[in-house]
């Protein structure tokens, strides 16, 4: 039999089912919150590591699960925010319960302006629901700022990957190439259209002469942003804020998208920093020792042990932000490549032109190093064996930092970015038992 509470519902009559969990929707979304929460703290870690395992560090599919972590990280801070509105909701509720009439403004004798702020605040009730609506929203909107993040790397990489595509064929075909550029530049007006269309609340989409062809390019972006996965949210959310208040929501979230983009890209790393003070000093860091090293340990650079007993010093650098690529001389053209396009010879070159690697100050030339991933965080690096059978048992200290010799000044100070010089990358204390 069918319900009929369900068939007022398609005269837009909402089925007593529907209220019933409306009311207390706050006990699922307390319950998937700290579900969710828990498992988005474990996921960037696991995508990162699948991503460094799987992709070229700085490729696209690379630089693509970057913003999908911070996008996770982004809807953890959300959830975190809801759960602590819902946790100022639970204790007014439990006080509304046992102080039904709220303040007793007779007993606190408050004057002026105190007393009228209390009579402005309202009762206990009031508090509950005002939270209870906000609480709500926080959670809704949450998801909001994470597709909207999401899209915008899936419009990025879309647009890059089809352009890494074509370029090979534009370099081979002028008249194709021609074709081309004025395609991408048509795309480039269309991406303009909608983002003007986003934000002005839909201005295409409500006017006439406009409405019928600018459905198909929205059809079209709802695909390449992935916005049909918040899109009805965004619009439920715009259509009930009254007046000017509507035209704020794109420009909020943005905002919030931007800043907190641009406050991750800031915030430094204190495992690197304590690792880079560590190395200028020059202490006893574990994470240096691959048997003493825990596999969350800060990696930049390793050896096998503190204890070496045999004649092979195995050294394992991570491939830092200053070893993103590097530049080769094609006739006269220098051209920036990728690792993977180079010889192990190739990098042997270039590393000992641009690296300094010495024991107790003595120079370590003409190394042979190898493109490899660390066992353990399988994060790309480069993999070099030094002979020690001509130096004497004992102490030893190995340092490794870039070598500025013969660098522009320009090249100097991406060396001494973030208030560290590269000049020392790792400095690392050693016991050599000479066997």
């Amino acid at each position: 039999m069918e319900d009929k509470q369900t068939t007022k519902f398609q005269g837009e009559k909402t089925p007593r089912w529907l209220k019933t969990i409306q009311l207390n929707s706050w006990e699922a979304e307390l319950l998937i919150s700290a579900l969710v929460l828990y498992t988005l703290f474990q996921i960037p870690d696991y995508l990162d590591q699948w991503a460094l395992q799987s992709f070229e560090r700085g490729s696209q599919l690379h630089r693509l699960f970057r913003i999908i972590e911070k996008a996770i990280r982004l809807l953890s801070f959300g959830y975190i925010l809801h759960i602590l509105v819902r946790g100022v909701w639970v204790a007014s509720v439990g006080l509304s319960y046992v102080f039904p009439k709220g303040i007793d403004q007779r007993s606190l004798k408050f004057k002026g302006n105190f007393n009228k702020e209390l009579n402005k605040s309202g009762s206990l009730v009031k508090m509950v629901l005002r939270l209870e609506q906000l609480s709500s929203i926080i959670y809704g909107i949450s998801f909001i700022f994470f597709g909207t993040l999401i899209g915008f790397a899936s419009f990025i990489f879309s647009f890059i990957f089809f352009f890494e595509l074509i370029t090979p064929l534009m370099n081979e075909n002028s008249y194709l190439a021609g074709v081309i550029g004025i395609f991408i530049l048509f795309y480039l007006l269309l991406t303009i259209l909608v983002f003007i269309d986003f934000l002005t609340n839909g201005y295409f989409r409500r006017k006439n002469w406009s409405a019928d062809w600018f459905y198909y390019v929205a059809f079209f972006f709802r695909i390449v942003t992935l916005s049909f996965l918040y899109r009805r949210s965004l619009l439920v959310l715009i259509s009930n804020t009254k007046g000017w208040k509507s035209y704020l929501i794109p420009f909020i979230v943005l905002g919030v998208v931007a800043g907190f983009l641009w406050v991750d890209s800031i915030i430094k790393d204190n495992g690197r920093d304590r690792y880079y003070i560590s190395s200028v000093s020059g202490d006893y860091n574990s994470a240096n020792y691959e048997n003493t090293r825990n596999p969350d340990s800060y990696l930049v650079t390793t050896i096998q042990s503190d204890i070496i007993h045999d004649n092979t010093l195995k050294i394992f650098l991570k491939d830092i932000s200053a070893f993103g690529g590097v530049y080769v001389f094609e006739g006269k053209t220098l051209r920036k490549t990728k690792w993977d396009e180079l010889s192990s010879d190739s990098i042997s070159i270039y590393f000992n032109k641009r690296l300094a690697v010495t024991i107790d100050d003595t120079p370590i030339n003409n190394i042979d190093w190898f493109k490899t991933q660390h066992p353990i965080t399988s994060e790309f690096g480069f993999t070099s064996f030094v002979d020690l059978s001509e130096f004497e048992s004992g102490a030893h200290f190995l340092k490794i930092g870039i070598d500025t010799t013969g660098m522009k000044e320009m090249a100097k100070k991406v060396v001494e970015k973030d208030d560290y010089s590269l000049q020392t990358i790792s400095n690392i204390y050693f016991i050599y038992d000479k066997p």
